[in-house]
């Protein structure tokens, strides 16, 4: 139970954040859009400014092995009931990630 109100409070956390500091995705995000977990694993949450719409971002990266399976079934679901309109792996640099994107009404 600590443990689902502790996921249930990074995501508030994080989507507050979002809502409060819209962002244009140029670059990387202020820290303020991470949460990053003792076992390496690094969630970031925007609200992406594009010219023609505006999207929910969410990353999920780790440094050296990327993210885990469950971890990519996971954070999605912990953001939002539905399934993103957009699913995208990618790799910074180094660091392997996943992304998803949800568009914003």
């Amino acid at each position: 139970m600590g443990q689902d109100r502790d996921i249930a409070n990074i995501v508030q956390r994080l989507k507050e954040r979002a809502l409060a500091s819209p962002w244009v995705p140029v670059g990387v995000p202020p820290q303020q859009h991470y949460h990053i977990f003792p076992n390496g694993l690094s969630i970031c949450f925007t609200l992406d400014i594009l010219p023609e719409a505006r999207y929910w971002h969410l990353s999920i990266a780790r440094m050296s092995s990327g993210p885990t399976a469950e971890e990519v079934e996971f954070w999605p679901r912990a953001f939002f009931e539905e399934l993103p309109t957009i699913e995208v792996p990618f790799q910074i640099l180094e660091l392997p990630s996943k992304h998803f994107h949800w568009r914003a009404e």
